[in-house]
């Protein structure tokens, strides 16, 4: 099985060095894309030219106008979202977010899709796979053809209410003003819905156990609960993420799983070092 991610560019988190780990040590072949350098990547994951996939030029045109407290870190989570689906045509692999770390090896069959329920109501975005047939992929990328970028999929209130709110009070927007997730999870909910597949997401359980806040008994020593070791758990998508941090606890989960895959990890700084 392959597993492809994306990383703009930079040194990788601890946490995702940690994950890059994890998929390897389920035997995956692990391929990471990027523009500029990056370090702290673990030795076997292979570097891959993201330009191959989806020009860089797409994070300019993903600028939200009127949430300015968004333009440093949305350009990059919609690009992602964008760039998973090209990686689909371009038969890629399984897309994980850097962000998801695996416990064990997960069913798969190239031939069906792999996704699953972050929610009772959401398909989560941070593990997607799509066979390169599948008309979701065709029918997602045809944003592409749009030059503002606007997403098709939306409802009624997003792709026409607001916008023309917006044009009444005569204000500048970008479609990334319409949400975060307009590329990403909203649009794979629907679109799955829209072509019937959601029989096949996989329940929250398989990635998204802990949720949002929630994931922050990752960190925490006194969280009892070992999900690791429950086999209807393959991984955990860790929404939030501190860092720097000092040396996790070895009590925490994330100190059992720095100590699970320490021989796959470059060297790693902590800010108590």
């Amino acid at each position: 099985m392959k597993i492809a991610t994306f990383w703009h560019s930079g040194r990788l988190r601890n946490l995702e060095s940690l994950s890059l780990a994890s998929w390897l040590e389920i035997g995956a072949e692990v391929d990471l894309y990027h523009f500029g350098p990056v370090e702290g990547v673990p030795e076997g994951v292979r570097l891959r030219p993201a330009a191959e996939v989806l020009s860089q030029d797409y994070l300019a045109r993903l600028v939200p106008l009127l949430r300015a407290d968004r333009r440093t870190r949305q350009p990059l989570m919609n690009y992602s979202d964008l760039f998973r689906i090209k990686l689909q045509e371009h038969a890629a692999g399984v897309w994980l977010d850097c962000d998801v770390i695996l416990f064990r090896p997960f069913p798969f069959d190239p031939a069906k899709p792999l996704f699953a329920w972050e929610d009772r109501h959401r398909i989560g975005s941070p593990v997607f796979y799509l066979p390169p047939s599948s008309p979701f992929i065709s029918d997602y990328l045809k944003v592409l053809d749009d030059p503002r970028l606007m997403p098709h999929w939306l409802g009624f209130k997003r792709r026409v209410l607001k916008p023309l709110l917006w044009k009444l009070q005569s204000r500048a927007w970008t479609p990334p003003d319409l949400g975060l997730t307009i590329y990403g999870n909203d649009a794979f909910t629907r679109l799955a819905i829209k072509h019937r597949i959601t029989r096949f997401a996989l329940p929250p359980r398989s990635f998204y156990a802990w949720n949002a806040v929630e994931t922050r008994r990752f960190y925490d020593p006194a969280c009892a609960e070992r999900l690791e070791d429950d086999p209807a758990a393959y991984g955990l998508h860790i929404h939030h993420k501190f860092d720097p941090i000092p040396r996790p606890s070895p009590t925490s989960l994330y100190g059992r799983m720095l100590d699970r895959l320490a021989p796959r990890l470059p060297k790693l700084t902590w800010l108590d070092a």
